[in-house]
């Protein structure tokens, strides 16, 4: 009885025009994409529109080293890499690819993965390679690497933890797998990390990394012991993975149990892969599957005298392919359903997807008017599932002509579709900017009113670097998606993929019978201007490797970066960008607004360079303390300026408490990432003997290494060394070559090592003008040692104009680079300098800024006082006085010239 009233409420349901699922039998109905009136669209519990942001992401880094330069080469990791890679793109990770790694492709290789990782939550690194245990450290190894002398590891290789540490940064979920453990191949006796130095010996495999919670490292086989490549094509360890990641069955934990086992039997025992898991959640490799779609409701009607009528039924779609079947949950009261063979269909049968769409019903008993009903529930091959209902409304006789237009205007859409998609694919490429998330490839696609449930696209092929999604959700080939979902396909171009265009094929929706036709459409990622000219370097939020500070044109860099900006406002990349070339400009408080307004949406270079201007007081009121606040933030993602920043900050103590051992640590880091600041800021420590014991000879290692990387503070750091023959002989000549370079680069301080040179009469003609104009040029720049030679200089002269010349070189010496001594000394002097003098100068100087202190006669009376507060009011610094208010009027001129405070 209970059954017989539900069906009277489904069969009045259907007279009254079912517009919605049937309580009793619904899933989760997607809506949205359905413009057809003959049915809903209606699928599992995951629903296909589902965005990779509510997902989350999957970001692999592949790295496999075989052809070492220096050391036996290796048989496998080509192969274990391009099998690893196939896998992990099969189970929708973007993968970033690195094969034959020297050391600078291998820091460029990490910070494109890194890179992708900005909205990424699972990040997988595979290595397999040549590593080195290292004291308690494990260093993956490029193939250049050559470890000849004890000072190679630190430029040489990568720490993995670093690594693991950044990737944590950046993602909930860290999977690292380690195919690398082997015996030392480096016959070194010893290495140095930093101040330590390590025994080697012989040592064997790799220790085990520190495990912090989230994170799930595998290794070939336990620490310590040694991992084999095997005798197939792959290592027994890689092959194992290969072999068993794509069973949806296998969860990660149970995935190395079973890879375990293999590759035991695989060597006899001698090779035990081992895993450390600190995961609070499950993770499969094969991604969870959508449910099968279906029409949730099929409305038809039948001529009541008809012997069998179809039924037309959407044939169920399991949108990545695999088996389907439908099993009949509901039959009609009256009439009989048959296939076109004449087997007749009861509830309980089974059917193929194809037989559900071909089902006929027989009228038999049936009236006019009556409503038939029958139920089915779909399943796919992974154990997905929907329900659906399919009304039957038995009629005199068949509206024939309405059922025919309807069809015919359905067929005219797909067809009006159909030609547009082959027209506009074989138009011009589809442009499609790297590092702003999905770009729509077919926006104006007009796909008003088609229906979503029986008309299929099919992924044929897509390129590597592109990631396609329709409805957010991925699409690997074999996929298939409704030409609805045209209007929302995207692709996501890979950072480095700007080099050549990509494509993408597509099958289009057919006649039964006929043959397949396709589109290719082809994708240009390409790099926007403002990408080109104002990426900075190490930046891991960024899509290109970079200009230096030196090589920015402010007037470019705001014209296409403020393009950028309208394009792409949720983007704070842009917005960073365009502070550079403001910095660049001088535009002290514009560049500062510009970068706290980049920290604020997310951009972590911003941080650490608004803490560089807190640190030297550029534009605004110095405080170290929140200097360093930033700094640590940016570091803890990874970001090499930071490291860098916060390691000076740590070993001087400025801004924090001191600690030499944890500064000179993330000064590593950034030696490893390749920041030459840090390595001229060891080199420095190393030649003093200041924080570290010293060693000229590794002063001159770490020099040599930054200027051979074209930077011009190691080219000031060598003609140093050639000037005073510290390491090197001495040569004054080849001192002034360097001097010049890092000059030429626009290094601030280079123009006072030239002047010292002319100064003292080393490989040049002795002569105080020519070291005044050095020492000047250099002033000017921002140098405080420059600043204070042209004091000396001035000092040496007699008359006014040269006394008031010399007190504001002393103000420039104290103010442009306050933690140089040289800025002490400047302070030191101007207390003894002459009061009529510096009243004279800050007279000048608010006269200069239009501020009426009255007559410049070095005597200030209420008139300079006025001025003064009104110059502190308008310019929104702290208000001082003294000596103090000098230094403050002469830093507010100097930074008017717009000086380059961004190559400090």
């Amino acid at each position: 009885m209970q059954k017989r009233n539900y069906l009277s409420a489904l069969k009045q349901s259907a007279k009254d025009t079912i517009t919605g699922p049937v309580s009793s039998l619904k899933r989760a109905v997607r809506i949205g994409i359905v413009g057809f009136p003959l049915g809903l669209l209606v699928m599992g519990t995951q629903a296909l529109g589902s965005t990779a942001e509510d997902a989350g992401r999957r970001v692999a880094l592949v790295i496999g080293n075989q052809d070492y330069q220096f050391v036996e080469p290796l048989i496998n990791p080509l192969n274990d890499t391009k099998e690893i890679t196939r896998v992990l793109q099969e189970a929708d990770f973007d993968v970033t690819v690195g094969t034959n790694l020297g050391k600078k492709e291998l820091e460029k290789v990490v910070r494109r993965f890194l890179r992708e990782l900005n909205d990424g939550d699972t990040a997988l690194f595979y290595y397999s390679g040549h590593a080195l245990q290292v004291g308690e450290s494990n260093f993956i190894l490029p193939v250049d690497a050559k470890l000849a002398s004890e000072y190679d590891l630190e430029f040489e290789s990568l720490k993995v933890s670093h690594l693991l540490d950044y990737m944590k940064a950046a993602s909930s979920m860290q999977i690292v797998m380690l195919d690398s453990c082997r015996d030392n191949p480096f016959e070194i006796g010893s290495l140095f990390w930093g101040e330590e130095e390590y025994s080697l010996g012989k040592t064997r495999g790799l220790r085990r990394i520190p495990n912090k919670l989230g994170s799930f490292i595998s290794y070939a086989t336990r620490p310590g012991q040694v991992a084999y490549d095997g005798e197939g094509p792959l290592s027994p360890f890689t092959s194992s993975v290969v072999g068993n990641a794509l069973d949806p069955s296998l969860e990660i934990k149970d995935l190395m149990t079973k890879v375990r086992d293999e590759v035991v039997r695989k060597t006899g025992g001698q090779q035990i892969p081992y895993e450390d898991s600190t995961l609070v959640t499950n993770f499969y490799f094969v991604p969870p599957k959508p449910e099968p779609i279906v029409t949730a409701h099929h409305r038809v009607s039948v001529p009541v005298s008809s012997a069998g009528s179809p039924l037309a039924i959407p044939e169920p779609v399991q949108p990545e392919g695999g088996a389907i079947q439908a099993t009949l949950t509901l039959s009609p009261e009256k009439g009989e359903l048959r296939l076109p063979g004449g087997r007749a269909i009861a509830e309980g049968d089974t059917l193929s997807a194809v037989e559900l769409a071909s089902l006929e019903f027989i009228p038999d008993g049936s009236g006019s008017g009556d409503v038939e009903l029958i139920g089915y529930e779909v399943q796919d091959e992974w154990g997905g599932s929907a329900s659906a209902i399919a009304s039957i409304t038995v009629v005199q006789a068949a509206p024939v002509a309405d059922k025919t237009e309807l069809e015919a205007e359905r067929k005219k859409r797909l067809d009006d579709l159909v030609a547009w998609l082959t027209d506009t694919s074989k138009g011009t490429a589809v442009e499609a900017d790297v590092g702003v998330g999905p770009v729509e490839i077919y926006p104006d696609a007009p796909v008003e009113g088609l229906p979503a449930t029986d008309d299929w696209l099919k992924v044929v092929s897509v390129d590597g670097d592109l990631q396609l999604a329709s409805d957010g959700r991925l699409l690997r080939p074999g996929d298939r998606f409704p030409m609805s979902g045209l209007s929302t396909l995207t692709v996501r171009p890979q950072i480095g993929s700007e080099t050549e265009a990509r494509r993408f094929t597509l099958e289009l929706p057919v006649e039964s019978g006929a043959a397949p036709q396709s589109i290719t459409q082809i994708v240009q990622p390409r790099v926007t201007q403002c990408d080109q000219l104002a990426t900075q370097p190490f930046d891991l939020q960024a899509v290109t490797e970079g200009r230096l500070a030196n090589e920015i044109d402010p007037s470019l860099v705001d014209k296409a970066c403020a393009e950028a900006m309208e394009a792409y406002p949720e983007i704070g990349r842009f917005v960073f960008q365009r502070g550079r070339g403001a910095f660049a400009a001088g535009e002290l408080e514009q560049a500062s607004d510009y970068f706290d307004q980049a920290y604020q949406m997310g951009h972590v270079r911003a941080g650490q360079v608004l803490g560089r201007m807190y640190f030297l007081g550029a534009g605004i009121d110095r405080d170290q303390k929140k200097a360093v606040e930033l700094y640590r933030k940016a570091a803890e993602r990874g970001d090499a300026y930071a490291l860098h920043s916060l390691g000076m900050a740590e070993i001087k103590g400025e801004g924090t408490d001191q600690n030499e051992q944890a500064g000179l640590e993330k000064l590593l880091q950034s030696v490893e990432a390749g920041h030459t600041f840090s390595f001229n800021a060891i080199g420095g420590f190393y030649l003093s003997g200041d924080h570290v014991e010293e060693n000229v000879d590794r002063a001159v290692y770490y020099y040599n290494r930054s200027a051979s990387r074209e930077d011009i503070y190691g080219y000031l750091n060598m003609g140093t060394l050639y000037r005073d023959g510290l390491g090197t002989p001495q040569d004054f000549e080849a001192a002034l070559g360097w001097f010049t370079k890092a000059h030429e680069g626009g290094h601030p301080a280079a123009g006072t090592a030239i002047g010292l040179l002319y100064f003292n009469g080393q490989g040049v003609e002795k002569s105080t003008e020519q070291a005044t104009k050095w020492f000047r040029a250099s002033a000017e720049r921002g140098d405080a040692w420059g600043a204070y030679n042209t004091a000396w200089m001035l000092g040496q002269q007699s008359g006014e104009a040269a006394g008031r010349d010399r007190i504001r070189m002393l103000a420039m010496a104290a103010t442009v680079d306050p933690s140089s001594s040289a800025a002490g000394k400047g302070r030191d002097d101007l207390k003894s300098a002459n009061k009529i003098l510096k009243a004279k100068v800050v007279q000048q100087a608010l006269t200069d800024l239009g501020f009426e202190p009255g007559p410049v006669d070095g005597q200030p009376g209420r008139k300079t006082r006025d001025a003064l507060n009104k110059f502190f009011e308008s310019s929104e610094l702290s208000a001082v006085q003294g000596d103090e208010a000098l230094i403050a009027l002469v830093k507010f001129q100097w930074e008017q010239s717009r000086p380059r405070y961004d190559l400090f």
